[in-house]
């Protein structure tokens, strides 16, 4: 039974997308909100890279963004600017 199990989980992990890459539009800026069709993103579940402050890379409302969604959509980490 356990292999059985085990064989099930590997069979999940190796066909489930861990993360997956989307497009979004920059709503709000201090707070940090972005758009996915629909969803807006709190900024509580947004990481925009320090690499972004060091490069005086700045985003305002308007903005087109490239997304990394973590399995789920609990995190979405800012790739760059679009």
């Amino acid at each position: 039974m356990i292999d059985i199990i085990k064989k099930v989980v590997k069979n999940y992990m190796s066909n489930a997308d861990l993360v997956n890459m989307q497009y979004g539009t920059v709503v709000q800026t201090s707070p940090i909100q972005i758009q996915l069709e629909k969803l807006i993103i709190p900024n509580t579940k947004i990481i925009v890279p320090s690499s972004f402050k060091k490069l005086e890379i700045s985003l305002k409302r308007g903005d087109k963004v490239l997304l990394l969604r973590q399995q789920g959509g609990q995190l979405f980490f800012v790739l760059d600017k679009v």
